[in-house]
């Protein structure tokens, strides 16, 4: 199984956002939409071995994080932002009102949503999987020979910040799949495309 852990910085944590504005309303909820396509899209199916954490720190009440589970996902996931952000949009709606910090909802079938953070999301991976920080100073990620179970972390448009670069030294080791900074949707499609190969 592999798992994706992305810190969204600015992405709203409510369901109150525009489908027609996702950057603007959505806090770049377009950017998660674009991610979880080229984690989980193959061109005539869906991935059942990728894992994907996407903690969201926007307003009005951060954090959310929403989980999606490759193997138990009935959801239809379709190439176009809209019907993921509308998968994203109910998530929120059935998470507005939880409490408990590290419990999950399902909403769909292989789709949660909690309030756990940024650290708990990667300390429940660390149980099973061996972690990766995917960023520009990394090792190259063909030098590498992973595990059965990698989990890879990065940022958003914005990245990670200084105090989630501290949480993570020592627990991931920096990798790269190039010297300059990439969309992490394209990230992320490079790497399921590169552990395909191996």
């Amino acid at each position: 199984m592999r798992t994706f852990i992305l810190k969204a910085n600015t992405a709203i944590t409510s369901p109150d956002f525009s489908l027609k504005d996702l950057p603007g309303t959505g806090g770049r909820i377009d950017l998660l939409c674009r991610f979880l396509n080229s984690a989980f899209l193959l061109s005539h199916g869906i991935r059942k071995d990728v894992r994907v954490f996407i903690t969201l720190y926007g307003k009005p009440n951060p954090p959310k994080t929403i989980h999606f589970e490759g193997p138990k996902l009935k959801v239809r996931l379709n190439p176009d932002e809209r019907s993921t952000s509308l998968i994203l949009k109910k998530a929120l709606e059935v998470g507005k009102d939880l409490r408990e910090p590290t419990k999950e909802v399902e909403v769909f079938p292989g789709v949660y949503v909690s309030n756990m953070t940024f650290e708990d999301v990667v300390r429940r991976s660390m149980k099973d999987s061996t972690l990766y920080y995917l960023v520009e100073d990394g090792r190259p990620i063909t030098e590498i020979e992973f595990p059965q179970n990698p989990a890879f972390v990065l940022g958003d448009h914005l990245g990670l910040g200084k105090e989630d670069e501290r949480f993570l030294e020592g627990i991931a080791e920096k990798v790269r799949v190039g010297r300059r900074s990439y969309l992490a949707s394209h990230v992320v499609a490079f790497v399921n495309i590169w552990l395909d190969g191996m």
